[in-house]
This record gives structure tokens, sequence and C-alpha cells, in this order.
């Protein structure tokens, strides 16, 4: 016999002492995690007991059902059940409900939210005492639903308190105010507060001509992305709050890089709202002025005009796109192949004007011929004197005047929908002209009913595609067949009735459809809205190193969106449509969050890029699907094709060519353990450090003086200035002291003395230790005596003179200083500031003394000569770092690596350099400087030293190009000391990376046999290349700043072998397909039930499979963490559509 599982797990066993312990207690009735919750949910629940006392008496049952005993005993029996379900939250911990919208309830929402619908059916009881003829209907509806209430709870169709606020927000700016679904809460609720104030403002105005005015302006101005400028006024003061608490300078933003008209707040955009709201005032206000004075027939005119643009938009719309017809029939019109770019791009040419006509009717002659049409048809009598509500009861008139608002409004925020809806509209009111309701409730009413049903009606058809996908599916799919796919099959076409009345009652309510397990068993779910997640837009996903990609293409694909929904190539940017975007191996979701006049906001989000056997499969069919749509052989007619998968939720638009990364890795496999790899790349390195340390010197040299100039230059002004002041303060001086009576003493004020001419060394030589004063007569005695001191050791190689008492030097005058002989002063540390004479000696730090770095201790043998050295006056522009002079190795260990110093690849890198700050032509200056001995010396000595790091590391081969690339390099008393000096360190690292990557190029295109090659490859480098590691910040600043090239290599410790990664920016056709957005919404609504409140996390869960045709494994990854996993999700991005 088999012994049963216990399901639970250890932890979740609980074990009780008694029945009255307090443990038991505790778990019986939880307790409150605030404090004051404790009493908030005790005055909750005191007058929802109270009201529910009386909305259950039995009198008021009675009265209500007409003493109706059957009626009256069942109601009050579950009507007491339920409240008392109400109640239990309120009194212990809210239990898990069905529809849980947080992952976390922190202020403990969920325990109010039965109340709240208890509170809901007593205000309408409440309401029906006051007025019993109006409300008796619906009170007596709402008592018999009340009592189904936990069963509501219990299947998880009435929505938490939040959810359902938002839900009631956003449908309000829609279908009360002519609004759109927003990006974000905060402006939800901004925009709610605004429209408010229009709809009073209109209302209580008199005048007919004074609402038209206000609606016309108000529905432009609210129209526009006035969120977008809150968000940009908001970055701009967090942005100035940390810059002033930091010193640092902040980098410019490189997504506003590069982007024109529309895309932010500037002085234009300000201005041409300005105009466009002054047409608007203008077009609005004579109109309706004169509208009693126009003939009958002028706003049928409108009208007709009106239908002829919707129908144009569409057409124009259309021809642009891949599919016409709904998807299904191929546009012959479109371009055969989307992989020659050229051919590609010329015959898009041919539908430029199509987006061109598209744009002006749609930003320009849509809504302004629908302002005209409303400002006619919308009047009252006299429009000076009579306000539009004149003739209407209060209720008429409060929905007239939310039409109005809307219709005002709908024109800009919507234009192509607001085009379909007046034209329904028209023909209603032309065809039914005659009717007392039509007549009486008018284009405000009818315009708003008309979007109301338009709205439905796109989710009804979307909702039954989406059933019908999936009961198809599951037999058709084989994957996705399974035992119970015929019993469903047939439960579902006899109770189809059913099921497309729950389909009918989701659209209306405008609720996701919840497929339970993503199988064809549907329920409408909770009321949620259109973003379907609680959190802010952007505001987290699971990053990792590939998210750069996608963080680089987000601006890119951004001006694509802008440009095809601009055009109408990707259709209409409705809030809530969803698209697929694909090329290489990535996949990008982008979401359309808002939409308004000449703007919408998107929201871009990276799937993963390393992709699991279920990612293969759908990412297989979206190849397919885009391959068969975008590719027609040339023997094959496009007219009468047919899309191939009709029933897809993917439907394909247009393709883009976008500047993007590819992605080449390669083996390295007969490279990097070629017997010559090692060699080839040592040699490289030499020329590479040369190349690289001249290169960083150089142009630091001619920063420093650059700058030097800078402030001389501003000292000079500044003293000018100062000089000004002096002399007015003079003649002032002289007026005061001839205009006293008493002849007073008058202090002659002291000249000033331009700073940059002041001495700022002592005249006096400080006293200098006997050291010091043989090394500096040696060094003023003969500057060419000095050029055997390279490579002294403790001055024992220096050439020894006579002692001579030490004579005192000269002051040298300001005017004939020069850098060189200022760089002489500082390391010989003579000049200011003088000191005492009395104090004791510092003992100065010698070359061979000990110096300390991180582990290793080791004492400097070599010390580089700086400019008193140097022969030419030229050469202290290319003198190295005074840091960088220390060097820990003996003589000889440099000495026998001098013979590989490429001396003539130095003096050709010497010409390349920019001499641009001294004052003698670039020849004599190269003349002077490539024969200083002195300088190539010092450059010899350092580049020798550093091509010992990786000399002897003791391995050879693979391993070692590998580990030195990396950094990995074996501690040494070199390596060591650049450890201290992490800039040089950086320039080595640089130059061996360069080193192998030039290794590489020469094994693969051959070898360079000429300087000018080298040079072209270095150079080419140094712009165009980043050569480095993935796991280095430089790596992400390169991607981030599109650097056309990137380079890395790494290892497989499994297999053991050697990789390269190399990205190249180049431009990419990018594919973009429109998702179902019912089948997105409907697989997020199951998602949040399962892994919320079933806390079904299984990552092998049926409803996370690869399902070809609905996508379930793509779309579970877009959604929002949580629950979803996207490696990158944009912060909401407004393009133009203009």
């Amino acid at each position: 016999m088999r012994k049963k599982k216990n399901l639970l797990a250890e932890e979740d066993e609980v074990d009780f002492i008694s029945c009255c312990d307090a443990e038991t207690l505790k778990f019986v009735i939880p307790p409150k995690k605030y404090k004051l919750n404790v009493l908030i949910h005790a005055l909750v629940a005191g007058p929802m007991c109270g009201l529910g006392f009386r909305y259950l008496l039995p009198t008021t049952l009675n009265a209500l059902y007409y003493n109706n005993t059957g009626a009256t005993v069942m109601l009050f029996i579950f009507g007491w059940f339920t409240l008392l379900i109400a109640q239990y939250p309120l009194t212990t911990g809210a239990p898990p409900e069905t529809a849980t919208y947080r992952t976390t309830d922190i202020l403990e929402l969920s325990a109010l939210m039965r109340s709240f619908y208890v509170y809901i059916f007593v205000s309408f009881d409440l309401l029906h005492r006051y007025y019993p003829d109006t409300f008796l209907l619906t009170n007596q509806v709402l008592h018999v639903i009340f009592v189904f209430l936990p069963l509501f709870w219990t299947v998880g169709v009435l929505a938490p308190i939040d959810s359902f606020f938002l839900y009631a927000l956003e449908q309000a700016h829609v279908f009360l105010f002519g609004g759109s679904y927003m990006a974000s809460d905060i402006r939800l609720l901004v925009m709610v507060t605004l429209s408010t104030c229009v709809f009073i403002g209109a209302y209580f105005i008199k005048v007919s001509l004074g609402t038209i005015i206000l609606c016309a302006l108000a529905g432009y101005l609210l129209s526009t992305d006035l969120g977008g400028l809150g968000t940009q006024l908001l970055a701009l003061i967090t942005r100035n709050r940390v810059s002033a608490s930091r010193t640092d300078v902040r980098e410019p933003d490189r997504e506003e890089s590069g982007k024109k008209f529309l895309w932010k707040w500037g002085i234009f955009e300000f201005l041409y709202h300005v105009v466009m709201l002054a047409v608007v005032c203008v077009i609005a206000g004579l109109l309706n002025k004169n509208s009693t004075s126009f003939s009958t027939d002028s706003w049928k005119i409108l009208g007709y005009c009106i239908i002829g643009v919707c129908v144009l938009e569409k057409v124009v719309r259309d021809l642009q796109g891949v599919f016409i017809v709904f998807g299904l029939w191929r546009n012959m019109l479109f371009p055969k192949t989307v992989r020659q770019q050229r051919i590609f791009q010329y015959r898009k040419l041919w539908l430029t004007p199509l987006g061109v006509m598209r744009r002006g009717l749609v930003n320009w002659v849509g809504p302004f011929l629908m302002l005209s049409y409303l400002s006619v048809t919308i009047t009252s009598t006299d429009p000076t004197s009579v306000s539009i509500r004149d003739h209407l009861d209060l209720a008429t008139g409060v929905w007239y005047v939310f039409g109005t608002v809307r219709a005002f409004r709908w024109i800009w925020q919507s234009t192509v929908h607001a085009l379909l809806e007046l034209s329904v509209v028209h023909i209603v009111m032309v065809t039914m002209d005659t009717n007392t309701t039509v007549i009486k409730w008018g284009i405000p009413i009818l315009a708003m009913l008309a979007s109301l049903c338009r709205d439905r009606l796109y989710q009804l058809s979307n909702k039954l595609y989406f059933y019908i996908t999936l009961l198809i599916s599951s037999w058709t799919d084989k994957k996705q067949r399974r035992d119970s796919s015929i019993p469903i099959i047939v439960v579902s076409i006899i109770l189809f009735p059913l099921i497309f009345g729950v389909i009918a009652i989701a659209s209306a309510l405008s609720v996701p459809l919840l497929p339970l397990f993503t199988l064809p068993l549907v329920l409408f779910s909770f009321p949620r809205h259109l973003r379907s997640w609680p959190e802010d837009v952007g505001g987290s996903a699971n990053s990792c190193p590939d998210t750069n990609f996608y963080r680089q293409l987000a601006p890119e694909l951004s001006k694509a969106f802008s440009a095809g929904f601009a055009s109408g190539s990707i259709g209409e940017a409705s809030p809530g449509n969803h698209y697929l975007v694909r090329f290489q191996d990535r996949l990008i979701w982008v979401m359309v969050l808002e939409r308004g006049s000449s703007y919408c906001t998107i929201n871009i989000k990276g799937l993963e890029l390393q992709e699991t056997s279920c990612h293969t499969v759908e990412a297989a069919r979206i190849d397919d699907i885009f391959e068969c749509a975008f590719e027609v052989p040339e023997s094959i007619c496009a007219v009468g094709r047919l899309n191939e998968y009709p029933l897809h939720c993917l439907t394909p638009l247009d393709s883009y060519y976008l500047n993007a990364y590819s992605d080449a890795r390669n083996i390295l496999t007969g490279i990097i353990d070629s017997p010559s790899s090692t060699d080839d790349t040592m040699k490289a390195f030499l020329r590479s450090l040369v190349w690289v340390l001249l290169k960083y010197v150089n142009k630091m040299k001619v920063k420093q003086m650059k700058d030097k100039k800078s402030a001389k230059f501003d000292r000079e002004l500044s003293f000018i200035a100062q000089n000004e002041k002096h002399e007015l303060k003079e003649i002032n001086s002289s007026n005061n002291t001839n205009s006293r009576t008493i002849p007073q003493k008058n202090t002659a004020l002291q000249p000033l003395v331009p700073d940059f001419t002041r001495e700022t060394r002592s005249p006096t030589p400080p006293p200098i230790v006997k050291a010091k004063q043989n090394k500096m007569a040696s060094s003023w005695g003969s500057l060419d005596s000095f050029t055997d001191s390279i490579f002294s050791d403790d001055g024992n190689n220096t050439k020894k003179k006579p002692s001579k008492p030490p004579a005192a030097l000269k002051p040298i005058p300001a005017r004939n200083k020069s850098p060189e002989i200022e760089d002489l002063f500082d390391e010989l540390d003579i000049g200011l500031p003088a000191y005492d004479v009395t104090k004791p000696k510092p003992t100065p730090q010698k070359f061979g003394g000990a110096k300390s770095f991180g582990n290793a201790i080791y004492k400097p043998q070599t010390n580089l000569a700086g400019s008193p050295d140097f022969k030419s006056p030229y050469s202290s522009q290319l003198s190295l770092p005074k840091e960088w002079r220390e060097l820990p190795l003996d003589n000889s260990q440099v000495s026998r690596l001098m013979n590989k110093f490429p001396a003539d690849w130095y003096r050709f890198v010497l010409k390349t350099l920019d001499w641009s700050c001294e004052e003698q032509t670039k020849e004599k200056v190269l003349q002077d400087v490539m024969g200083d001995d002195a300088l190539r010396n010092c450059y010899s000595q350092l580049t020798m030293a550093c091509y010992s790091i990786f000399e002897g590391q003791g391995y050879s081969g693979p391993s070692l190009l590998y580990k030195c690339y990396m950094g990995e390099v074996s501690i040494n008393a070199m390596w060591d000391w650049l450890g201290e000096h992490t800039d040089l360190q950086n320039l080595v690292k640089k130059a061996f990376r360069y080193g192998f990557k030039l290794m590489m190029d020469q094994m693969l295109l051959g070898e360079m046999t000429s300087d000018l090659e080298w040079q072209e490859a270095l150079e080419e480098y140094d712009n165009d290349w980043y050569i480095g590691l993935e796991k280095d910040p430089e790596w992400t600043t390169a991607v981030l700043a599109s650097t056309p090239n990137l380079f890395s290599i790494g290892h497989n410790n499994t297999q053991n072998t050697y990789s390269s990664r190399t990205l190249t920016l180049q431009s990419m056709d990018v594919s973009i397909g429109r998702l179902n957005p019912e089948v997105v919404r409907g697989q997020w609504a199951n998602l949040a039930l399962e892994l919320l409140y079933m806390t079904n996390d299984d990552e092998e869960r049926y409803s996370i499979q690869a399902h070809p045709v609905i996508l379930r494994n793509l779309t579970v990854q877009a959604a929002d963490p949580p629950l979803g996993y996207p490696i990158y999700s944009s912060k909401p991005i407004s393009v133009p559509l203009l």
C-alpha cells in the first residue's frame, strides 16, 4: 500500500497548545500591521454594520418587494451572510483575495475592499429614500445583486479599491472629458482635475460663444503633451538640485541628442502651440458667433467633407503597410524585399507622398474641419447671450456640456477616431432629422455615445478573435493538444451563446478576458487601468549587460516609431496597442501609453537575449511571419498574395533601417594558439605602447598649454578692470580733496601691478645642500653634459666635478621665464616659498629609498631624466609626468631589452603629434625633438620596463595572451608599481589589447608592411573602437555612446576554448508588427491570477510554455517585474507625430 505524501511543508504546519492559547487566537485573528488601522477599520465597520442593518430590515425589504415574503426571507438571510463576510477583514486580517492587484499590500487596502462595495449598495438605498420614484428599480436590482457579492469576491470580478479608482478615472477621462489613457497615475489625476475645472467653467458660462471658445482652447491645450512638459520641468529642477550639491559636470543626455522639433518643449514648440491656439480661438469664435446666419446646408457640407477625409485617411494609411484589408491581403505597392537596403528605401520613396498627405490630414485638415463643424452645430438661438443648455433639462444639460467639452478635445486628442465617430454621427443626424431624441441629444451626446460604442466594438472583435484563436489552436497545434481539448471544444460550441455573453460583458465593462491557465475557458477579470500593472512605467527591470544594447537602440527606435505613426505605415497610435520589433536575435516590446495632439507616449521593453527553448520556438515563428510578409520572390506576383498566418496574434506592418549593433562571436582556435601569436602580439604591443604613450602625453601637454594661455588672458582682463576701478578711485579722491575748505594731507594710492608680471619666486635662493649644489652646477653648467645621467644610479654614473663654494643664483626676470625653466624650478625645489635655514633640513626622498605599493616593497633603481636633460627646448611638450620617472627595475634589466625598442616607429609617431602650441614651424620642431636622445631614452626605458611585465610571466601561449588581455598579470615589481599609477596602468592595458587585436587582424587580413598601415590601424582603434572587457564600465559607456566597434575576448572553461566578440554598429533592417491588444491583456490577467493569488511560480507551468500562435512565453516576459522579466524597460518616451 502506497503511503500518501504530505503536501504541507514542515514550515507550513502549525501546532496549537490549546484552543484558547494566545498563539491560537493570533492565528485565527491576525493582528493589523499598523496600529492606526485598528481605529480606521473600526470607524469603517461601525457605520457599515449600522447602515447594513437598516439595508436588510424586513420592513425595508417588504416595502421594496411589495410584501413578498419569499424574497424578503431569502434576501434577509443571504444579505446578512454578505454583510458578515464584508465585516470579517475589518475585524481581523484581510484574507487572500482572488482579485489581487499589487504584490504587497503595504497600506492594508485589501481589508477595505469588501466594505467599499457594501457602501456603494447602501448609498443607492439612501438615494432611494430621498428620491423614491427615480431609484426604485435600481434599488430593487441592487438588493438582489447584493446577496451575490460573496460569489463575485470569490471569482475575482470586483476590483480592489486602488485598481477600481484608477479604472474609473481613466474611463471618465476618456469618455466624459475626451482625454487619453495616461502614461502614469500622477498625469491621470492632474489631467482629470484640469478637465473637471474646464467642465465646471463651460457649464456655468451663460453665453454660448464663451462656452465654445473655452472648450475649443482647453480642448487643444489639454491635448498637448503637458505630461511631458511636467516631466521635463521636474527633471530640470532635480538636475539643478543635484548639480548644486555636486561639483562634477553632468554629461548631456544622450537620448536627447539629434532630436528635432516637438521632441521636447522649447521656444519653437511654445510658439507653435501659441499660434495653433490663436487659430483655434479665431475659427471657433467667428463660426459660432455667425452660426445663425449660415444656411441650413452649410453644416451638412462640412459633415460630408469629414466623411471624405475619414475615408481618404484610411486608404492612405493602409496603402503604406505591408498588408491591407484587415491584414489579410498583401499590398502590391509595398517593396518585395527588405534585405537589399537601397532597393527597399528607393521603393519606399514612392510611398512618401502618401505619408506626407496623411500628416496634413491628421494634424491640420481633419481637426480644423471638425472644429468648424462643431462650432457651427453646437450653438444656441443667440450665441452672444443664450447658453447652449438653455433649452435642456438638468440631466440632459449636464450630459450635453460633457459632450461639448469632450467633442472639442477629442478632435485633437484622437483625430482618426474622431473622424470616424463624427462621420457616423453626421449620418445619423441627416437620416434621422425628425427623431425627437436625436434632436434633443444633439451632436455632443451622440458623439459621446458613438465613441463609447466604437471602443467597445473594437474590444469585442479583438476578444472574439482571442477566444477563437485559443479554441482552434488547442487542437491544430500538436503541442497544445491535450486529452481535454475535444471535450472543451464540444462544450464551447454548445455553450457558445453563454460564452459570447461573457465576452460581451467583458467588452462592455472594458475589462480583460481571462483565459484560465491560457486554456479556452474564459471569464472576465476585474477592472484595471489600461497599463495593467500598478508600478510606474520603466520603474524596474531585470538589468544585465545586454540591457545596454536596448538602451542604445531606444532613441533610434523611438525615431522610427515617430516616423511610422506620423506617416501611418504602422497604423494609428492608439493607447493600449502593443508592437513587437524583431532584428537579429533580439526582440523589443513597445506599448503605446498615451496619445494626443501631434504626439504619443510609448514604453520600450527589451526581452532577454539568452533564448530559452520556449523563447526559441516563438521567435522562430515570428521570423517565419516576417519572412513571408516582407520577402516575396521575384518569380511570384505580389498581387493577390494572402497572409499565410491570418489567425496569428501578430500582424506585420513595416520595416525600418536603424543603426544597431550586430553581434559576432567567433572561436579563436587556430589564431590565439598559433606558434607565432605571442611574438606577433608582443611586437604589436611595443608599437601600440609607443603610440599610446606619446599620444597621451602630447594631448595632456597641449591641453595644459592651452589652459595656461586661457588663464593668463583671464588675468589680463581682470587687471584691466581693476586698473579702471583704481583710476576712478584716484579721481574721486582728488575731487573730494579739492572740495574741502581745510587742506588735508592727501595720500596717493599705490599703482597697481598686474598679477601676471609679479615675481612668483624669491629673488634670493634658499640654502642648498651639497648634493643639490653639485647637481645644479652640472645642470646649469652644461645641459649637454647631463645626458649621460639618464641611467644614473644614486649618482654613481654622474661625472664628478671639483667642489666649489655655492654661488648665489641670480633671480630670473619673469618676462624671460619659459615652461622649461618653470619645470626646472618645480623639479629642483628652488624659489618660493623661502624657508628658515635654522630649521632641520628635510630628508629628500631619493629614488633609491624604499616605497610600499600594496603588498610589495621595492626600491626604485632607474630614475628617468626630466626636462633639464633635454637638448631641445620643445621636448618639454613630451616630458613624462614626474610620477612616472622612477622605475622599480635595475638598469641592467632595462638595458637588455633596449634592442627591441622600435626607434624608427618612435620617430614616425613624433611626426603625427600635435605641435600647434609651438611658435616655430612643425618641421623645425620635429627636427629638434627627433634629435633629442634624452627624450628618446626616457620613452625607450619606460616602454621596455612595461614590456618586461609580460615577458617573465612563467607561462606562454593562449593562456598568456588571455590573462594579459584580461589584466590578470602575475604580481611583479613593475606591475605593482603600475598599480599606484592607474593612468599609466590603463595605458599599458590599452596598448596590450591593441596589440592583441593587431595580431588578430594581421593573421586574418595579412601582415602590415609599412608605418602608414600601422598608423591607419591605430588611429581607427582610437577613433572607432573600444577594445576591452565586457564587464568594464567603459564598455557600457562605449555602447551607450554608439561607438562604431567594440571588441572583447572570453574563455569557456568547460570546453577550454577562447572566443572573441565583435560588436559593429551598422544599419540593420528592423521588422515591426502589431499584436492583438486583448491577447496581451488576457494573458497578463491570467499571469496575475496565477502568481499573486494561486502563487503558482513553477517555471515549467503550462501557462508559460511556448505557444507559437499567442506568443505566450514572450508575453509573460514582457510583463512588468516582478511577474515578468524584461531586461530593459524605458521611462515613458514622448514621440512627435508631425
